[in-house]
């Protein structure tokens, strides 16, 4: 066997620039993760991570050892930087090495003991694939100009243009595969076989997916070996196998899985022609699980399929989007492991078995606690960590939680034990809640958790609120969780820390709910977002009556179907309270406001067998709303809106201001832009002080006394690295309201830090 080029689909259907990359399919693994994009000699493997938060694009590669495979090189861009997706496509021959970037394409030569950058290209690259003396590239197009292939040659002057082929459609170029003198480039719903004739590309013949009756995503993957090639439609589910024989190019026959992955599978998505074995991945398989499929050269039903390994993890794998195969090893991409870190499989034939021989990934540097005497935020820094007027009393990273490779963690909330007046912080992430204990903040104590319900697959979205001593729980995107209800005052006797817990009861009246809302005035629930099974109420209002918390009992629903994007009355999270701001017709009444995606809800909801909607607001450019609060009396609501910055629609962090005064009729008084482009995610109110957690740029407090005004005067940016512009890295939430003033903070890939204002003059 002998390895040419390799495709990988996934690094090119998702591409940030282009709108000709949208019209592929839209549901392709990012390329960004470890495993994105993989390729294989014959003494090194290669396996791209193209973007991060906090790392550029970066090829780990791997060379054999005594003890297998060992990392010995990892390869950038000249200039790395963030988000530079370096690595997002890959192709390797023999002592040549060609990676892409978003803006640029690298060649990479090896001496015998060092891969070395000969040759760095400023272009923009969909796709390369090289055979060590050719190398080409594909140049993405836009509406009104064609994509092209260049052509580059390893020669006594280095890496030199050789030929350009222009297509006749932006696509042109997308995918590519060379093998000998042959090539096969993807196109619009097309393809294209190449013959090199010492000077150029002479095209040979070309094929439309509509020919074939493949509508969608023809040529997206290609790989070529000898007389047969193999192209992928992985929207379709389909691969349609090309033969050569008597002088010409043929279709011959279309591959099946031998089961059935159609809707769900992407079959195609990664595709290897060899000379006795074809591959196809289908990453979407198995419920996001993944597969890989097995065929005998020149059949066109599968022999047999590589599935991942019980032990790398459940949920969305991905095992499959990219692949590489030659000489009796095969690696196989998995994005999705590790809740999208990512990892590859390698796998040997062993008596004519494919099995399973190493996962590589990279695990994440921990970072360095903060406990004990913390740091002063002096002159705009504390500890390495940017700010303003704001301390860091302590940081209790991940790896002191206990969680597992991947897991991030997500919402907050506190707990002041009435009889011991000690501060607990409950936060949740991907697979459970942890507990810890602040009764010495500067140096946090983690006591446990309280995992998942078991079946429930682990999820980015767990929100946890308090009431009557009780924790109630609930994730979204986590098939049967329910709402789990967890007795707080079992951490005050904890004997053995840290420990595993189990709830005290589950409410299984919903299955999944993006939050969970209480009224501590009042004793009730509320799950809003709900979905998947239960009582979902339009994923509006799923109201509970939690006033003995181990007892709950549903008490009906409300939904404003005037909002949501589907109509349905959908809130993505609200806050409800006993109304006692100035409008006299709705002073005392149970009050929601909540955070629709189009609009502001109010709603009286004091008789919860006639709940009732009083107004809504919207807008201009609102992409989508969030989640807002009160201020305390209760004259202003202040709100987010989650994807705005990322959309474009406002160049900084904007916070929405409106007077609700009147129930009845609220009014947008002001828009709030802070000092960075992050995206917002949640806030919170206590006195005058307003506390914003956006992402990237971190915990921003802003001083709301001036209630039509916001003003900030202090922050702290848990990310001392990457930049603060949109996306969802850094921080999630915040708990501002213990005695003591300590702030927790949730920061995704960080942990857990505890926070302190400063006071005027200190």
């Amino acid at each position: 066997m002998r390895y040419r080029s390799i495709l990988l689909l996934s690094a090119l259907v998702t591409l940030p620039w282009g709108v000709w990359a949208q019209s592929f399919y839209s549901y392709a693994p990012m390329p960004a993760s470890f495993g994105g994009a993989v390729a294989i000699g014959e003494a090194h493997l290669f396996v791209a991570a193209s973007s991060g938060f906090k790392d550029p694009g970066t090829v780990h590669v791997y060379a054999r050892s005594m003890g297998g495979w060992e990392q010995t090189h990892q390869l950038q861009a000249a200039e790395p930087a963030v988000s530079d997706f370096f690595g997002r496509a890959l192709a390797h021959q023999g002592n040549t090495l060609v990676v892409a970037g978003n803006a640029v394409v690298a060649f990479f030569a090896f001496d015998g003991s060092a891969w070395t950058r000969v040759t760095q290209l400023e272009m923009r690259i969909a796709s390369v694939a090289t055979d060590g003396r050719l190398a080409l590239l594909g140049v993405p197009g836009a509406d009104d100009t064609p994509g092209q292939v260049v052509v580059y040659e390893d020669g006594d002057g280095g890496w030199t243009e050789v030929a350009r082929l222009a297509g006749e459609a932006s696509a042109f170029g997308r995918s590519l595969a060379i093998d000998g003198q042959m090539a096969l480039i993807g196109g619009e719903e097309s393809v294209a076989f190449y013959r090199w004739d010492g000077q150029t590309l002479v095209q040979e013949a070309t094929f439309a997916g509509s020919e074939l009756s493949i509508e969608q995503s023809f040529g997206a993957a290609v790989s070529l070996s000898g007389s047969h090639a193999l192209v992928g439609a992985p929207s379709e589910e389909s691969v349609q196998a090309f033969r050569h024989e008597d002088g010409a190019w043929q279709p011959a026959g279309r591959l099946s899985p031998g089961e059935d992955v159609r809707g769900a599978g992407f079959f195609g998505t990664a595709v290897v022609a060899q000379a006795d074995t074809w591959w196809v991945g289908a990453p979407f398989a198995n419920q996001a699980a993944g597969a890989m499929y097995l065929f005998a050269a020149g059949d066109t039903v599968a022999t047999g399929a590589l599935a991942p390994e019980a032990a790398v993890g459940s949920g969305f794998l991905r095992f499959g989007s990219a692949a590489a195969v030659t000489n009796g090893h095969a690696l196989i991409g998995m994005p999705g492991a590790a809740y999208g870190e990512g990892s590859a499989m390698l796998y040997a034939i062993e008596d004519g078995a494919w099995s399973f021989m190493e996962e590589l990934f990279v695990e994440a540097e921990p970072m360095d606690p903060v406990l004990g005497e913390g740091e002063v935020c002096d002159q705009n820094d504390a500890g390495g960590y940017e700010c303003g007027q704001v301390d860091l009393v302590s940081f209790l990273p991940l790896s002191d939680m206990g969680t597992a490779r991947g897991v991030r963690l997500s919402d907050v909330w506190g707990w002041t034990d009435p009889e011991t007046d000690r501060e607990y912080g409950l936060v949740g992430h991907l697979e459970g809640t942890a507990f810890v204990d602040l009764g010495d903040p500067s140096r946090p104590r983690f006591l446990g958790e309280l995992p998942r319900t078991e079946g429930s697959p682990g999820s980015t979205w767990r929100d946890i609120k308090v009431f009557a001593d009780h924790a109630f729980i609930v994730a979204d995107g986590a098939g049967a969780h329910g709402m789990q209800v967890f007795d707080l005052t079992r951490l005050r006797t904890l004997d053995d820390a840290p420990t595993i817990f189990e709830p005290d009861v589950l409410y299984d009246g919903i299955h999944s709910a993006h939050n969970i809302v209480v009224n501590e005035e009042t004793g009730f629930a509320f799950a809003v977002g709900a979905s998947g099974g239960g009582q979902t109420c339009g994923g509006g209002l799923h109201m509970i009556d939690v006033q003995n918390p181990q007892e709950p009992v549903f008490a009906g629903c409300f939904a404003d179907e005037s909002t949501g994007r589907r109509k349905t009355g959908y809130s993505h999270d609200a806050q409800c309270v006993i109304y006692q701001g100035p409008d006299s017709e709705h002073h005392g009444k149970e009050i929601c406001v909540g955070s629709n995606e189009t609009a502001i809800s109010i709603a009286d909801i004091t008789d919860k067998d006639n709940p009732v909607a009083i107004s809504s607001g919207t807008y201009p450019d609102a992409a989508y709303v969030h989640q807002g609060w009160l201020s305390e009396d209760h004259t202003f609501f202040y709100q987010n809106d989650e994807l705005d910055e990322l959309s474009g629609r406002a160049e900084r962090t904007r916070t929405l201001v409106w007077d609700v005064s009147d129930l009845d009729d609220p009014l947008l008084v002001h828009e709030y832009f802070g000092p960075t482009s992050a995206t917002d995610h949640n806030l919170y109110v206590h006195g005058d002080l307003m506390y914003q957690t956006n992402n990237a740029s971190g915990l921003r407090i802003l001083d709301i006394s001036e209630r039509s005004a916001p003003m900030e005067v202090g922050f702290f940016d848990t990310t001392p690295y990457g930049t603060n512009d949109a996306g969802f890295n850094g921080t999630w939430s915040s708990y501002p309201y213990f005695k003591s003033g300590i702030i927790m903070v949730t920061s995704r890939r960080e942990g857990l830090f505890v926070l302190k204002k400063q006071t005027v003059g200190s």
